[in-house]
C-alpha cells in the first residue's frame, strides 16, 4: 500500500479583527487622541472627562467603558508616546559610537519628543510623579525599563573593555536617569526658552561628568 503523502503544516492565517473589534479600537484611539490634545491645550487638571468625550465624539458613559479615570488616560498617552520613542532610539544607536554617544542619542530622542509638545511634557512631569496604583506600576515599568536599557549599554561597554568592569552598572544607570529628569524639569520650567539642542548639549556634559571616572582611556 503506497505511503500517504506527507503534508507540510501550513500555519493558519492570522485572524482578521471583526467589525466590532475594529470599531472598539478606533474609538479607543479617538479617546486617547482627544485626551492628548486637551491635556496639551488646557493642562491635566483643567481638562474634564466631559470635554474629552465631546472631542472624541462619544458619550461620557462610553468613555468610562474604555478608561476608568482621567489619570488612566494620562498614563496611556505617556506610555504610547514614550515607549515608541525609546524603542526606536535604542534600536538606532549610532554604530561605532562611544557609550556617551549612545546614551545622548537615546535620551536626546526623549528630549526631542518633549520639544515637539512642551505643554504635554509639562503635564507628564507634573502629574506622573504622583499617580497611584495601578497606574503607578505602569509608570514605574517604563522608568525601570529605561534604566535597564541604560545599564545594558554600560555593561556592553564593560565587556568591550571601554568601561571599568567593577563599576556598578545599574546604579550608574539610575544616576543618569535622575540627571535626565532633574534637567528635564528645569528645562520645562525655569529654562522653558532653551532650545532642545542646547538642552541636549547640557545633558551630554552632565552624562560625561557622571561617566568620566569609570571610562578606560
Amino acid at each position: 500500500m503506497p505511503a500517504s503523502p506527507v503534508r507540510s503544516a501550513v500555519p493558519p492565517a492570522p485572524a482578521t479583527p471583526g467589525r466590532r473589534e475594529r470599531n472598539k479600537q478606533e474609538k479607543s484611539e479617538r479617546i486617547v487622541a482627544a485626551a492628548r490634545a486637551l491635556f496639551a491645550d488646557k493642562g491635566f487638571e483643567a481638562t474634564t472627562t466631559a470635554e474629552i468625550a465631546t472631542r472624541a465624539d462619544i458619550g461620557v458613559g462610553t468613555l468610562f467603558l474604555y478608561f476608568a479615570s482621567k489619570e488612566d488616560l494620562l498614563v496611556r498617552v505617556f506610555r504610547e508616546d514614550m515607549d515608541h520613542v525609546a524603542d526606536d532610539a535604542f534600536a538606532s544607536l549610532p554604530p561605532g559610537g562611544s557609550l556617551l554617544d549612545e546614551l545622548v542619542h537615546a535620551y536626546g530622542a526623549l528630549v526631542a519628543l518633549h520639544e515637539r509638545d512642551r505643554a504635554l511634557a509639562r503635564a507628564f512631569v507634573k502629574e506622573l510623579m504622583f499617580v497611584g496604583d495601578p497606574n503607578r506600576a505602569s509608570v514605574d515599568a517604563f522608568i525601570g525599563g529605561l534604566v535597564d536599557r541604560t545599564a545594558a549599554r554600560i555593561e556592553h561597554a564593560q565587556r568591550a573593555g571601554a568601561f571599568d568592569p567593577a563599576a556598578p552598572a545599574h546604579a550608574i544607570a539610575e544616576n543618569l536617569f535622575r540627571l535626565y529628569i532633574a534637567m528635564l524639569q528645569n528645562w520645562l520650567g525655569f529654562r522653558s526658552t532653551l532650545a532642545s539642542a542646547d538642552h541636549i548639549a547640557r545633558l551630554r556634559r552632565a552624562f560625561e561628568l557622571q561617566l568620566h571616572g569609570f571610562e578606560n582611556r
